[in-house]
């Protein structure tokens, strides 16, 4: 055992060693480059910036390198060195967990060699394509893509190479990575296909790759198995392999894999020796997927050590890190990706179907020319496009639904959005019961102490008093307790689905509480953000039967909008420079950003009663030439990637749904006015 970890730290030691070799870049040929661009000097970027990526000194300048590559490949129409420098920055952003940018490169890869009909770079980009649906868990969109690559393989569409040996090896990994899957869990296959890869990588160029990846995956399933000692032997094969080909990112993954093997035979030391380390050398390259990997297995390992602190240290890690790769953000900008790719595919079919019909008018003008040999070909020819139309129309009716499944996922994501939002706020607004609780605790005890004393005396009078204290504190106690309480119900109601159930809600203390929660929320994200928050109850106001998790989100969503409204216009303002030197009053007004919430009771003259909930800011207000789009879905005034244009949209269906109405009042430059009108009787 002990011989085993000390070949492994070797390893990791002289690997560590070598990452300080810095490699250099030839500031004359840079120069001349940039002056005369040519093919030569893409791929001597892209050389450059493979060597840094494999670097923790200058690790983002291959970024930069490879993005330079990418334009100058553009800008002279070099396709393949365009191809190859996307792909490579697309693995770059993999590696960094920036999954979003990665799929944008590769779906622009796959358009262009559709276009020109390269099926081998189709298959070689659609590999890293099916890891990022794989890592998000999108396992339907990773099944696709690989039977794209399948039948790529099964066409014979990789030409010009009499060996096709990697791309199959190729295949067979990523068809192991995916059986192997969690939500798929169909480990035997993934067995088969690692052994495949064992048995046949060794035979070929590249060897150490596949001894790597076989080694590693068949150590995972002697762990699933249980049996340790094979799972130790195949993961040390692993490591060796990876060491002598520099795939950091590989070598990492599986000291992470190794240290979760041994954490499984309950060898915890060896275990924290491991992930420790892959948690260390990761964070040297910015590797966020590895940095999740490994902080999850310290935190676990910390907890069942009973070190809870290092543990929630190391859980809150491994939840940043995971919200940064697969964040709400993250996938909602993967299923626009997605979306578009399926719209273009739509337009080109759509396109193709408009050809048809064209072409189909040209025969009929020309029908009489031809004679009766003509006429034969023509109905021949008919036939032919009345399949072809038929087939069209099929692919895309069949586009269009998973299009619309798409967006219904878009919508239930920007529900659940609002969620994630008030966790912050949460933990702010609970702060504060719980330290009452523990500062009447401490006072008792100490009351309790001298309550003791002064029984001992024999001072009756002094030990009621102090009784009636302690009485006192301990409802003071009990207070806190139960206002705790109900703020952790009322996140858990907002969490869960309503199930269209309306109850008898108080609109005053739903309106107070989404001010303050989403106030919290916003202050924990960006501590420079701050806004004068004003409430305008009316108090005679009843409990009214509404959905409360459906109305809560309205207004969160509004609220929302309002502190984004004004933080805005304050950004937007600079200060005004006062005559006697710094800022003052005397260069001008100074921008005060305010949110107000208001309801109010209205009557009517037929007895049916209602309500109103305001919010209002004092921000740049809505220009008049969007104000009809607000409530549309999809529109958005704000940047892209901050904005989906759910939000408004689905206010105004939930507010309809109550039977009331969502209305906007607004003047540029002033501020805008949300209004919700509710009828009190809605049954």
């Amino acid at each position: 055992m002990i011989r085993q970890l000390s070949v492994s730290l070797y390893l990791i030691i002289i690997t560590s060693l070598s990452l300080a070799q810095e490699p250099t870049i030839d500031s004359q040929k840079m120069e001349a480059g940039r002056k005369n661009p040519d093919s030569n000097f893409v791929k001597y970027l892209s050389e450059r910036a493979m060597a840094y990526s494999k670097t923790t000194v200058k690790n983002d300048s291959a970024e930069i390198l490879l993005t330079e590559g990418i334009m100058i490949a553009e800008k002279i129409g070099y396709i393949n060195g365009l191809s190859e420098t996307r792909e490579a920055l697309a693995q770059f952003y993999y590696q960094k967990g920036k999954l979003s940018p990665s799929l944008s490169l590769l779906l622009k890869n796959d358009a262009m060699a559709i276009q020109v009909g390269d099926s081998t770079r189709q298959f070689t980009n659609l590999r890293l394509t099916a890891m990022i649906y794989i890592r998000i868990g999108d396992t339907n969109m990773a099944r696709n893509v690989l039977n794209r690559r399948q039948n790529i393989l099964d066409n014979k569409g990789i030409k010009g190479l009499k060996d096709t040996s990697y791309h199959v090896l190729s295949q067979y990994n990523s068809l192991a990575t995916f059986y192997s899957l969690p939500q798929i869990n169909k480990l035997d296959s993934g067995e088969y296909f690692y052994r495949k890869i064992y048995l046949l990588g060794t035979n070929t160029a590249g060897a150490n790759l596949w001894t790597q990846l076989s080694n590693a995956g068949l150590g995972k399933f002697y762990t699933s198995k249980k049996m340790y000692d094979s799972a130790f032997y195949h993961y040390k094969l692993s490591l060796v392999a990876a060491s002598k080909v520099n795939r950091f990112d590989n070598y990492y993954g599986f000291v992470i894999a190794l240290a979760d093997s041994y954490r499984q035979s309950g060898q915890l030391d060896s275990a924290y020796h491991y992930a420790y380390k892959a948690y260390r050398e990761a964070s040297e390259f910015s590797y966020i997927g590895l940095m999740a990997s490994s902080s999850g297995l310290l935190a676990t390992l910390y907890n069942q050590q009973q070190r809870y602190d290092s543990a929630v240290k190391y859980m809150t890690f491994e939840r940043q890190y995971k919200d940064s790769i697969i964040g709400q953000e993250t996938l909602k900008n993967i299923q626009v990706l997605t979306s578009e790719q399926q719209l273009k595919k739509l337009e080109t079919k759509r396109e193709k179907e408009e050809a048809i019909k064209d072409y189909k008018a040209t025969l009929r003008n020309n029908f009489f020319i031809g004679g009766l040999l003509l006429l034969l070909m023509v109905i021949g020819l008919l036939y032919r496009i009345i399949k072809q139309r038929t087939q069209s129309k099929k692919q895309i009716e069949t586009a269009y639904n998973d299009l619309k499944a798409t967006q219904s996922q878009l919508i239930q994501s920007e529900k659940m959005a609002s969620l994630g939002e008030l966790t912050a706020g949460i933990a702010h607004e609970i702060q504060n019961p719980l330290n009452f609780v523990n500062n009447f605790s401490d006072v008792n005890k100490e009351l309790l102490e001298e309550l003791k004393e002064e029984a001992d005396r024999g001072n009756i009078d002094e030990v009621k008093a102090i009784a009636s204290d302690v009485i006192s504190n301990e409802e003071k106690i009990n207070h806190h307790g139960k206002r705790a309480d109900a703020i952790v119900k009322g996140m858990l109601q907002h969490s869960r689905n309503s199930g269209g159930v309306k109850e008898p809600t108080d609109i005053n203390a739903l309106c107070d509480e989404y001010l303050r929660l989403s106030y919290h929320g916003l202050r924990a994200k960006d501590k420079s953000f701050n806004a004068t928050m004003k409430t305008e109850f009316d108090k005679s106001l009843q409990k009214i039967n509404i959905i409360p998790q459906d109305i809560g989100r309205v207004v969160l969503n509004l609220i929302n909008n309002a502190f984004y409204a004004v933080d805005e216009k304050k950004k937007k303002i600079a200060p005004q420079p006062s005559r006697l030197g710094g800022t003052g009053s005397e260069g001008g007004a100074v921008y005060k950003p305010i949110v107000t919430i208001c309801t109010k009771r209205i009557s009517s003259p037929l007895g049916a009663g209602g309500l109103l909930i305001s919010v209002s800011d004092n921000g740049n207000g809505i220009p008049q030439k969007v104000l009809d789009k607000i409530f549309q879905p999809f529109f958005t005034t704000k940047p892209t990637g901050q904005g989906t244009g759910l939000g408004l949209s689905l206010s105004y269906d939930i507010v309809k749904a109550h039977g009331g109405e969502l209305k906007v009042e607004t003047k540029e430059g002033e501020g805008s006015t949300f209004i919700i009108s509710l009828p009190t009787n809605n049954n």
